[in-house]
């Protein structure tokens, strides 16, 4: 026997009926050959070979004799009490467990048990997708797994992707951890495997990171040349227009409310809602008065959302309440009062 056939070898006695029960693995490149021996019993009147391949039903391949295969690639060796089955031409659909089997008196027996691997290119794992969206919160740690098999084993080399180009991050292995993961990381990441008989393109698996994180509002009037975003109050004449903007950077995308808190009693009402995916939804039945629009800004995960009024009335002289409303993380708000110059 060649080292190179044997990666696993048991062989146990089995006690009650004096028989060497033999188990081997065989890795085979496409194309190339491979004998399995056998020496059954002589006083054994039917043995045969049986194969029972990867997550399939079993098949009979020869009894005793007779050829119980279609598969012109199978052939039977008998000679000085040998029963040997030869495979000439090895393919990836021969790959399984081949059992050399003698009715005995105590019942079927195994003699031989051998496990072919078909050697062949670096393969995605069963139901594993080539393209993979992983959140994370920012702060965890994200872990990729590089779900591919192979014989022989496969390297696996991780990249980072950023506008269109791919670099080398210089890590090898089937999992990429991340540690503290702040939403900088939010790109692509591919593992791709190689091992001798792969093809090109070579067998890859992309990750799109998602990292999601809270609420960070900022709130001023977009109608000002200043815009000062730390302005908690902000001082109109009668008759001016002004243009409230929440300018909120958050993911995933959440529910953005408007609300108004009248500066005498402090009752706070909603004025306008904006629901992702739906779109602006209007709650104050005075629409003379407010009127609103909204962006989106994917690449930059902000969504912009604005109420624009002239204080020509005096309930627009209040405090406007910008709020974020999720489930992923607590609501967050932020205020700006408008107040009247004399």
């Amino acid at each position: 026997m060649r080292c190179t056939d044997c990666a696993l070898m048991v062989l146990v006695w089995t006690r009650c009926i004096g028989i060497a029960y033999f188990e081997e693995t065989i890795y085979r490149d496409p194309m190339s050959s491979v004998t399995f021996y056998c020496h059954p019993s002589q006083t054994s009147e039917q043995y045969m070979w049986k194969l029972v391949p990867p997550q399939k039903t079993e098949t009979i391949l020869f009894m005793n004799n007779a050829n119980l295969t279609s598969d012109k690639y199978y052939f039977l060796e008998s000679r000085y009490h040998s029963w040997d089955l030869g495979l000439k031409t090895v393919m990836k659909r021969h790959s399984g467990t081949y059992l050399c089997q003698e009715f005995a008196n105590t019942g079927l027996v195994t003699l031989k048990n051998y496990t072919l691997v078909v050697n062949g290119p670096p393969e995605l794992s069963p139901n594993i997708p080539w393209l993979n969206t992983v959140p994370v919160i920012e702060g965890n740690t994200a872990e990729l797994r590089c779900d591919v098999t192979g014989s022989p084993p496969p390297s696996i080399s991780w990249f980072a992707m950023e506008d269109g180009q791919i670099r080398s991050i210089h890590i090898e292995g089937h999992i990429l951890q991340i540690r503290n993961i702040t939403r900088a990381c939010g790109t692509k990441y591919v593992c791709i495997a190689e091992n001798r008989l792969s093809r090109k393109p070579l067998l890859n698996m992309t990750f799109d990171l998602d990292v999601q994180f809270p609420a960070q509002i900022l709130l001023y009037d977009a109608k000002s040349p200043r815009r000062d975003v730390t302005s908690a109050i902000l001082n109109r004449k009668l008759g001016m227009e002004v243009i409230l903007r929440c300018d909120v950077m958050m993911y995933p995308e959440v529910t953005i409310n408007w609300k108004i808190r009248n500066l005498k009693n402090s009752q706070l009402r909603k004025i306008a809602s904006y629901i992702p995916g739906v779109g602006i939804s209007e709650h104050d039945r005075r629409k003379t008065v407010y009127t609103f629009k909204f962006q989106v800004i994917p690449n930059k995960k902000v969504t912009i959302f604005d109420v624009i009024f002239r204080t020509d009335k005096e309930e627009t002289f209040s405090e406007y309440v910008c709020e974020t409303e999720g489930q992923q993380f607590p609501s967050t708000q932020k205020s700006i009062k408008i107040e009247k110059l004399p």
